[in-house]
């Protein structure tokens, strides 16, 4: 087994976290594990290669930043015009001179997500209100409020709603193991439970976040198993999902203090998640649910992590930061 799986399975004897899938990808090889259980009741069932994990923000990177950089691969959009040129909507709030490349990453100077204002807002709403938003921040703030406004940019130059836009663009073309609407059997038995309440419940409403009465968020939160292998780096310099260019199009001063981004993509910095042993061309994401991918272009490698580390609370204890950087420390 990998060492890096060990890492994984002892943190869970001594951290409240129920279950977890990793994959180390080197080349064209693949190595997985599985530990724990989908929540904590004795019934649970066991984590398996077919569980359904919520992948929260790694939809960022998934989704957002390659639909952005297909549209600018094809001329279609200007990342360093002001967003008001793409998008009407945006013409009269702080956000209209803000381009797209600051919106990804996250220096158009908007703060940190506030929960409570974005509680259960419809689509509209929500983009309404991200707009809203001041700008009094500099540089980088991680901001969910940016990618709102990216998601129905996203839907007007594809003129098609967000979910429909990714599996048309994205998904279905590589047969990718990612959806934004998991089969409801699959998910009743293999979606992970992330709060109290039945893991059915979980998709059809993500709390945290705002929700959308037609069955999909603002953002969007799109779901995988481990068999996923949409990172997986090919010879070309790509992945299904992620180009060098998510490094090359990082705006000017996407380092600050102790954070640094490509184009949406965290790159590696001192103390980042990614461990200490990544090389300097590494990229990784997060996401709140306690999944996380970490990949190296130049050297072909990549490593993903899939917890279910907020059941049944996002304040429990789970020291999941800790676990990023050993299990990422080990794999590389």
């Amino acid at each position: 087994m990998h060492p890096a799986f060990d890492v994984v399975a002892q943190h869970l004897e001594t951290h409240p976290i129920p279950g977890a899938a990793a994959a180390v990808l080197r080349g064209d090889s693949i190595e997985t594990f599985t530990t724990g259980h989908l929540w904590h009741t004795p019934d649970a069932p066991p984590v398996t290669l077919e569980t359904v994990w919520d992948l929260a923000s790694l939809t960022k990177v998934l989704v957002t930043v390659p639909l952005l950089l297909k549209l600018w691969e094809t001329g279609g959009l200007d990342l360093e015009a002001p967003l008001s040129d793409a998008l009407p909507e945006v013409r009269g709030f702080a956000l209209e001179t803000a381009t797209v490349l600051q919106l990804v990453a996250h220096t158009s100077g908007l703060e940190a997500l506030s929960r409570v204002r974005f509680w259960n807002l419809s689509r509209d709403a929500a983009l309404r209100r991200a707009l809203e938003e001041p700008r009094p921040m500099t540089g980088i703030v991680y901001s969910d409020q940016g990618f709102i406004v990216l998601t129905r940019l996203l839907e007007r130059l594809y003129d098609a709603r967000i979910d429909v836009v990714t599996e048309r663009e994205l998904f279905s073309p590589v047969g990718a193991n990612l959806t934004y609407h998991p089969n409801p059997l699959l998910w009743r038995r293999h979606g992970v439970r992330h709060h109290r309440g039945s893991p059915a419940a979980r998709h059809r409403s993500r709390r945290e976040h705002p929700c959308a009465r037609g069955g999909v968020g603002t953002r969007g939160v799109v779901r995988c198993s481990a068999r996923s292998r949409e990172v997986h780096p090919r010879p070309d310099g790509r992945t299904r999902f992620a180009t060098r260019d998510a490094r090359a199009h990082g705006s000017a001063d996407s380092s600050h203090g102790n954070d640094a981004r490509g184009f949406g993509w965290v790159a590696r910095h001192d103390g980042w998640l990614g461990g200490e042993r990544a090389a300097m061309s590494a990229l990784g994401h997060t996401g709140f649910t306690g999944t996380g991918i970490w990949f190296d272009l130049e050297t072909m490698h990549a490593n993903v992590l899939l917890t279910n580390r907020v059941c049944p609370s996002r304040d429990q204890p789970s020291e999941i930061a800790a676990l990023r950087r050993a299990f990422n420390d080990a794999a590389w």
